[in-house]
C-alpha cells in the first residue's frame, strides 16, 4: 500500500528523514527508484500505481508546503491509468479545510471516484460525512465500480450506497447496526460483516440470496439478541468467522449471558469453513481481571456453540480458532463434533493463563493416530480426516517428543494424495506448522525436531519455530 501523510507542521518530519520515509511508505516508489529498467517495468503495471492510503492528521487550512503531497498523488493517480483503485482512508480530523471547504487533495482524490473498486475509512466519532456528496450528487451515483465498502458506522449515508451500489460484493460494517439493512436486497453481495447487533430481525438468507461469507458477533448486551436476525435452512453459506471476546463482554452495562449468543440462531448446513476470531478491545472497555490476575475468562458459548454444530449438521473442513479461552478438554469436546475436518488452526497467543490454553500435552496426545489419552478415552480417531495442522502456543515447556510422535502417527503415505477418503477413515497429515512464541532455540529443540526429517522427505510440509527462529522449513 503506497501511504500519504497529511499532517499539521508540527508532526511532519525533518527533510533529512523525509527521503527514506517517501520510500518506505510508497513501495511502488522505492521500485521505480531501483534502476532505469525497474522504472520501466513499474510503469508499464498500473495495477502498483492503484493502491492509494490516506492519512488525514491535520485541523488547519491549505498550506503552501501541501504541494509536496500534492503532486505525488496527483502522478499515481495518473499511472494507474485506468486501473481500478483500492482507496483507504484513515481520518483522524475532519476532512474540511478552512471555510468549510474540502482541502484541494480530498478534491483530487474524490474526483476518481468512479474507479474506486475497494473503499475503507477509518474516522473519529465526530467527523461528518458530508464529504460522501461530491459535486452535489449521491455518493453512490459515483461509484461503478465499487466492489468493496467497509466503514465504521452505518450512518445515514450507507443508505445512498445500498440503494444503487447495485455492484457491492463485499460489505464490513464494525460497528454497525444492522437496522440500515432492512431497505436493502442485493443479489451479488457475497460477504457481510458486521458488529454491533440491536433487536432488529433480518431474514438474510432472504435479502442476501447469494451470500457465502458472513461475520457477525459471538453475543450482544443482555436483552438485544431476541430475534434480530433469522437463516432459512437453504442458506448458501459456506464460510462464518464469529468475533468473540471484550466487544459486550467487558461492557460496564453487560453480564456474561450465555442466553444472548447468537449459535442457537444458525443453522448453515452448507458450512464448510469456521473462524472464531478475537475481537479487538476497545480502550474505553476496560477489560476486568479474573482472579489469577489476567484479562481471561473461561469461554461461556460452549454448550450454544455445540447446539448450533448438531443443529446444522454441516460437513465441516476447516476450523480456525484465534485466542479463545477454552481449556484442552472442551477443544477436544469440539473436535469430537467436527469428524469431516480438514484443516486445523490453532492460536493461543492471546491467553495469559495456561488454564485457558487448550494446547497442552494431553491435547497433542489426544491428536495421536493410535492412541487414547486422558482427554480421549475411545479408539475412534479424532479429526481422522485431518490434513493440516497449525498451533500457535505460548507455552514455555513442552513435551517435544510427544509433537513428534503425534505428526508420526498421522502420517499415512500411501493416503497422501488419496481423493475421497470415507468420513471416519484415517487420512494423511500433509501440512503441520508450530510457533513456540515463548521458548528460545535450543540445540535439544533441533535434536528432538531432525526426528521428523524423514516423513519431510518424503512430502509431509514441516514449519518448526521457536521465538522467531525457524527450526525447519
Amino acid at each position: 500500500m503506497n501511504s500519504f501523510w497529511v499532517v499539521d507542521l508540527g508532526l511532519r518530519l525533518p527533510l533529512s528523514e523525509s527521503a527514506s520515509q517517501t520510500l518506505r511508505s510508497k513501495p511502488t516508489m522505492a521500485i521505480s527508484a531501483v534502476c532505469s529498467r525497474w522504472q520501466r517495468n513499474a510503469l508499464s503495471m498500473p495495477v502498483i500505481w492503484s493502491q492509494i492510503l490516506l492519512y488525514w492528521n491535520r485541523h488547519d487550512n491549505w498550506e503552501d508546503e501541501d504541494m509536496e503531497i500534492f503532486f505525488p498523488l496527483f502522478n499515481f493517480l495518473s499511472q494507474s491509468q485506468q486501473h481500478p483503485l483500492t482507496i483507504l482512508l484513515k481520518l483522524k480530523e475532519d476532512p474540511f479545510a478552512f471555510e468549510e471547504k474540502l482541502h484541494p487533495l480530498i478534491v483530487q482524490l474524490f474526483g476518481q471516484m468512479a474507479r474506486w473498486q475497494y473503499l475503507s475509512w477509518q474516522s473519529p466519532e465526530y467527523s461528518r460525512f458530508e464529504f460522501l456528496e461530491f459535486g452535489g450528487k449521491p455518493a453512490a451515483a459515483l461509484f461503478p465500480a465499487l466492489r468493496t465498502l467497509c466503514i465504521p458506522r452505518c450512518v445515514e449515508y450507507l443508505t445512498r450506497f445500498m440503494e444503487t451500489s447495485l455492484n457491492l460484493q463485499v460489505l464490513s460494517l464494525p460497528d454497525g447496526d444492522i437496522r440500515y439493512l432492512q431497505g436493502f436486497n442485493s443479489l451479488l453481495l457475497s460477504h457481510l460483516d458486521f458488529d454491533c447487533v440491536l433487536d432488529h430481525t433480518v431474514n438474510l438468507s432472504d435479502r442476501f440470496p447469494n451470500l457465502v461469507s458472513l461475520g457477525v458477533p459471538e453475543s450482544s448486551p443482555s436483552g438485544y439478541l431476541s430475534n434480530y436476525m433469522e437463516f432459512s435452512s437453504s442458506s448458501k453459506l459456506e464460510i462464518l468467522t464469529v468475533h468473540h471476546g471484550d466487544r459486550w463482554y467487558y461492557h460496564p452495562c453487560n453480564q456474561p449471558d450465555s442466553s444472548n449468543s447468537v449459535f442457537p440462531l444458525l443453522r448453515l448446513p452448507s458450512l464448510k469453513m469456521l473462524h472464531l476470531k478475537k475481537y479487538k478491545s476497545r480502550e474505553k472497555y476496560k477489560s476486568r481481571k479474573t482472579d489469577d490476575g489476567t484479562d481471561n475468562k473461561p469461554w461461556g458459548n460452549l454448550d450454544p456453540f455445540i447446539v448450533f454444530v448438531q443443529q446444522s449438521s454441516f460437513q465441516l473442513t476447516m476450523l480456525s480458532i484465534q485466542q479463545l479461552s477454552i481449556s484442552d478438554a472442551n477443544l477436544v469436546y469440539i473436535l469430537v463434533h467436527m469428524p469431516t475436518l480438514q484443516d486445523l488452526t490453532v492460536d493461543d497467543s492471546g491467553t495469559e493463563s495456561p488454564k485457558c490454553s487448550p494446547i497442552s500435552s494431553e491435547f497433542i496426545e489426544s491428536l495421536h493416530g493410535s492412541c487414547t489419552s486422558s482427554l480421549r478415552r475411545q479408539t475412534a480417531l479424532l479429526v481422522p480426516r485431518l490434513h493440516s495442522l497449525k498451533l500457535l502456543n505460548v507455552a514455555t515447556s513442552v513435551n517435544d517428543l510427544s509433537v513428534v510422535d503425534m505428526v508420526w502417527s498421522r502420517w499415512c503415505p500411501t493416503k497422501l494424495h488419496a481423493v475421497g477418503t470415507s468420513a471416519f477413515e484415517a487420512d494423511c497429515l500433509r501440512v503441520f506448522t508450530s510457533t513456540f512464541l515463548n521458548r528460545s532455540e535450543t540445540e535439544a529443540g533441533r535434536d528432538v525436531y531432525s526426528m521428523l526429517d524423514p516423513i519431510e522427505r518424503e512430502g509431509m510440509m514441516i514449519v518448526i519455530q521457536m521465538s522467531g527462529v525457524t527450526l525447519r522449513d
